[in-house]
């Protein structure tokens, strides 16, 4: 066994702990284990072998004794003992929306429910209902939830999708024979939402690395679909296909892997103009080979121009004359929408900033919640208050960067913004944001949100369509108007980088960028980890088309200051009239 295949047991392992056990850090103890398997650098079996296996950090003396087990005889009678206690379908349930572990082995317990079908009887029989702590909110909530998962199935986010697909791929790189593989399909368009994970593999000899592929257990069931394509399953239910090309067609099976359909079409349209075709067997010239090993050899011997991965979900760019050049998440100087404990973020004031000094910004937006999204532990004006000195009495440790003053304030029912004027005027910016009511009928959310945008001292308009991905469809407004205002007003429409919302939606840039709109590439940070949600939204901009001149935060700090300041004066001339 390699590491991986350890690792994947180790966490099989904890799941079964949870369902089991009351005590919560026994699991967390394999699941620890798991993650320190993965991150090693050295050999596995030989740092087993040394009797050091106990001195990696989060490995003890337990999961130590299964991981030589799991490497001495490639299984573990704790986990088969474990499995013999549930069905195999036990952990299906936990596609789930809000169904975790607790609450399947109190259904398994009291219902013997163990798949699915299983649970969806016990919903529609009132069964669940019946169970103490769920009652009939919840079972209506489940029932819902399973709905939900079977519509899902099979799809998953896009950081799920690269997590895996990376985690193959490292996989892949031991195999003799495999001279170079890449991530292919919708995670390399980085569409938001992916139902497979597709990697293009160059080699001469398939036959030799699908063997060597099933001996490491690189996925489960793998089986070749035809000569070219083979098909596995890992982490349950997450499809792996694997695209084989010799390494002199490697280019060519990348970008036939990777476009979507109608941008293949377009490609091959274009290309036999100077008598070119793409195949599923490589690039043909008037019927003859043309060998093609690297991507960009595919456009040049076609006569197109190259497109960017991220930009083939149709052909439209292959029209233009020069590659567009593209939104690059080291062209971002600074950011903004980034909350701290003083409302629901995880890290203090100094803590965040402190992490966007190391990380080389130039400057950073706080902007914690206003007073109505209580849950969200929104500021008064007393707290706003509170919150600036801290700000600054911290300037002097995070200098040079700059730090702006800001908020996340709630576009009330009515469309007028959680903070009076005066208290607006404190601050340098304000992203004005959707928390509640949800529903509102599409004439009534556009002339809410047209509302907020006549506010002068707004700066930016927070994830547009509240949408959290796969969870929660956002609320609706007509787009044309909203963006309209936008542009006429100055207000930029911010690109929500949380890989839960990826909101405002790639599809609606063009339009908006038509219409006047500006953007910021936020990342609605509520830790210092989530800063890296400054490159999924760097995602979204590169899929609409967006260059680094279109955003807002890639210019210097000056001329972000004087942005500031030049509305702010603005709204306030505008409130003296």
């Amino acid at each position: 066994m390699d590491k991986w295949q350890v690792a994947r047991l180790l966490e099989e392992i904890s799941r079964y702990i949870e369902l089991s056990e009351p005590n919560p850090f026994k699991a967390r103890a394999f699941e620890r284990a798991a993650r320190a398997v993965e991150g090693l650098e050295n050999d596995l079996a030989a740092l087993a072998k040394s009797g050091e296996l106990t001195k990696v950090s989060g490995i003890g003396k337990a999961t130590g004794a299964i991981i030589e087990e799991l490497l001495r005889t490639g299984t573990s009678q704790y986990l088969e003992e474990l499995r013999a206690q549930y069905p195999p379908g036990i952990f299906e349930l936990l596609r789930v929306p809000k169904f975790g572990l607790k609450k399947i082995a109190v259904v398994h317990a009291e219902l013997g429910v163990g798949n699915l079908d299983e649970l969806e009887a016990a919903g529609r029989e009132g069964k669940l209902a019946k169970l103490k702590g769920f009652g009939a909110k919840t079972q209506e909530q489940i029932l819902a939830g399973i709905k939900f998962a079977r519509q899902r199935e099979s799809r998953f986010l896009l950081p799920t999708g690269i997590e895996v697909a990376e985690s193959v791929r490292e996989q892949l790189a031991g195999i003799e024979g495999i001279e170079d593989a890449e991530i292919a399909g919708s995670i390399r368009r980085r569409l938001e939402i992916v139902q497979n994970v597709n990697i293009v593999i160059a080699t001469k000899s398939i036959d030799d690395v699908l063997a060597a592929m099933e001996r490491r257990a690189i996925v489960e069931g793998l089986a070749p679909l035809d000569e070219r394509i083979a098909k596995g399953t890992t982490r349950g239910d997450i499809s792996v296909l694997f695209h084989f090309a010799a390494p002199d067609d490697f280019g060519a099976a990348l970008l036939r892997a990777t476009g979507s359909d109608a941008f293949l079409e377009s490609f091959n349209e274009r290309a036999a103009k100077s008598d070119y075709e793409l195949r599923a067997d490589g690039l043909f010239h008037n019927g003859r080979h043309v060998k093609t090993p690297r991507e960009e050899d595919v456009f040049a011997k076609a006569g197109l121009i190259f497109v960017e991965p991220e930009r083939r979900e149709d052909g439209s760019d292959l029209t233009r004359k020069k590659p567009r050049t593209l939104i690059e998440a080291s062209d971002l100087r600074g950011t903004f929408h980034v909350h701290t404990t003083f409302s629901d973020g995880r890290n203090s004031v100094l803590e965040m900033l402190t992490a966007a000094r190391e990380r080389d910004f130039e400057y950073l937006g706080l902007s914690d919640h206003s007073p109505t999204a209580s849950y969200a532990g929104g500021l008064t004006v007393e707290r706003l208050k509170q919150q600036h000195a801290e700000i600054d009495a911290h300037r002097e440790a995070v200098a040079p960067m700059r730090v702006f003053r800001g908020t996340e304030a709630d576009i009330l029912g009515d469309g007028a913004i959680d903070y009076d004027d005066k208290t607006l005027a404190k601050l340098d910016f304000v992203i004005a944001s959707v928390h509640s009511r949800f529903n509102m009928p599409k004439d009534e959310m556009t002339e809410r949100i047209l509302n907020a945008l006549d506010n002068p001292y707004v700066t930016f308009l927070g994830h547009l369509t509240g949408r959290l991905l796969l969870s929660r469809e956002g609320y609706t407004m007509d787009y044309e108007h909203v963006f309209e205002k936008a542009g006429e007003r100055g207000v930029m429409i911010e690109i929500n980088g949380n890989p839960n919302r990826l909101d405002l939606d790639w599809r609606h840039v063009k339009r908006a960028l038509a219409l006047g709109v500006r953007f910021s590439i936020n990342p609605d940070a509520h830790s210092i980890r989530e800063y890296g949600a400054l490159v999924t939204g760097t995602w979204v901009a590169r899929k609409g088309g967006l260059s680094p001149k279109e955003i807002f935060n890639t210019q210097p700090v000056e001329a972000i200051a004087e942005h500031f300041e030049s509305r702010k004066a603005a709204a306030q001339n505008a409130n003296r009239r």
